[in-house]
């Protein structure tokens, strides 16, 4: 059986053409930058373009069972009936309803994370709906369907395709109620969104459309569909995404959320079944080993060299990774990054070995704090781009409370769209990529001083907020 994921992600379509004969593999891979920069399109015309472009391009000679989808979440593409824009599309990225939200939850009486499993956060669709609604004051009268990006896609190539969404995605709209499994019909009536342009709710693994004939998968949003890809939907088992953020995503049953949900993790179901997938993040996790490279004019791979020459916790420098703020579960845009303890002595090694040692017990604190929602860990599955970095990786394992896997998996969230229409065809198959062992490394507990410097600074930014 052959089945096709497609990412409509950031900076490009990527797309898998798997092949299942009792495993799972990537037989081709396309990616289709929107720029050659690399740079966010906010024409969604291209990204339908590219997506059938990358889809011919996988299934010219083959027999394609079945297509999945996935994609950035949080997008607003509003349309009219004729399907022409009627409203500035704007990605996760765009924060220009951060004000526009600040406004709306002020006056809003309910408890938003109590009610959507998420803080208010500018980033998700909401803000971009009342930023939009702002600009273009007749907006709730001309829109008549609200896309995300994969959805807008699957649409596209199939204009007579049902109008519906997976619940993973539409937790990241914000209007969602995740408790209860409906839109909220308060928030609704309170943005001034009508209920009547959102999509139906469905699974990640429904059809819905087709494309030559070949049956279009809902899918989920990327983290979900990274986590299908990887066998990280089952408790206990976490994904560690390693790349412009580290996110760790940790599935959840419904019957062990917290009776009050604060919204300190992002919470999403996962998409597929009754479950969640809470989520924890180093939003400067890329940024910083970027940064250490600027900072040094080295490239990576002899930066970690050094790190390797010192061993994990030996440092007398403590780093916190706050370079782009921190993400849940202390969600604080404005904190800073901190290096405490340089003297003369820290040559360029020692600073690698803090930074490394830094990110590695950040990481190591929020899975003591997901424990505490009830999220638990015993096996950690590392992917992304600087699992190829041996000296952080060794670091990472050496703080992690819990055995550590990796998957060689690059475009791990079309590969879990591609399982995503698996799924709809042999439901409960259980396929996913496989992992390796990762050399064990002598265990270490979260330093004293590094704990100390960490609540301290997290203490002072929730003092200064209140003020």
């Amino acid at each position: 059986m052959k089945l096709i994921g497609i990412d409509i992600g950031t900076s490009s379509v990527k797309a898998v053409r798997l092949g299942v004969d009792g495993k799972a593999t990537v037989e081709a891979a396309v990616s289709k930058p929107y720029a050659a920069d690399g740079q966010p399109t906010r024409d969604p015309r291209l990204w339908a373009r590219l997506a059938e472009e990358a889809l011919t391009d996988l299934s010219l000679g083959e027999d394609i069972a079945a297509i999945g989808f996935t994609g950035q979440m949080h997008s607003l593409v509003a349309v009219d009936s004729s399907g022409d824009l009627v409203a500035p599309v704007k990605l996760w990225l765009d924060m220009d309803g951060a004000s526009d939200l600040a406004a709306f939850v002020a006056a809003y009486p309910g408890r938003f994370a109590a009610e959507t499993g998420n803080l208010p956060l500018p980033d998700f669709t909401l803000a971009k709906w009342l930023w939009a609604k702002r600009q273009i004051p007749k907006l709730a009268g001309r829109v008549v369907r609200l896309y995300c990006a994969k959805d807008y896609v699957r649409a596209h190539l199939d204009p007579s395709a049902p109008f519906a969404v997976d619940r993973n995605e539409a937790a990241g709209m914000q209007v969602y109620d995740p408790f209860a499994d409906c839109w909220h019909m308060g928030l609704l009536e309170a943005a001034g969104l009508p209920k009547s342009v959102l999509p139906d709710l469905a699974r990640g693994s429904d059809a819905a459309g087709r494309w030559h004939g070949i049956p279009l998968i809902i899918g989920v949003g990327d983290q979900a569909s990274a986590a299908r890809a990887i066998g990280a939907l089952m408790p206990g088992v976490v994904s560690l995404s390693l790349g412009t953020s580290g996110v760790l995503s940790f599935p959840l049953a419904k019957a062990d959320l917290p009776t009050v949900w604060d919204g300190s993790f992002h919470l999403f179901p996962s998409g597929f079944d009754d479950s969640y997938q809470v989520i924890g993040t180093v939003p400067a996790f890329g940024a910083t080993l970027r940064w250490l490279q600027g900072l040094f004019g080295r490239p990576a791979a002899e930066l970690d060299a050094l790190a390797a020459s010192r061993p994990a916790g030996s440092g007398r420098a403590l780093f916190l990774p706050y370079l782009a703020g921190s993400g849940a579960p202390h969600p604080d845009h404005g904190l800073d990054g901190r290096m405490h303890g340089l003297d003369v002595g820290c040559g360029a090694a020692e600073i690698v070995r803090a930074v490394y040692d830094g990110l590695a017990q950040e990481l190591a604190a929020i899975i003591g704090e997901a424990a505490e929602v009830g999220a638990s860990t015993r096996q950690l599955i590392l992917s992304g781009g600087a699992t190829h970095l041996p000296a952080l990786v060794s670091t990472l394992t050496a703080y992690l409370p819990a055995e550590c896997r990796l998957v060689d998996a690059a475009e791990a969230s079309a590969v879990g769209a591609a399982l995503a229409a698996l799924d709809h065809l042999v439901p409960g198959n259980g396929l996913s990529l496989g992992t390796a062992d990762l050399p064990a490394s002598a265990s270490h507990p979260i330093r004293d001083d590094w704990r100390r410097l960490r609540g301290a600074t997290l203490a002072e930014a929730q003092i200064h907020g209140k003020g």
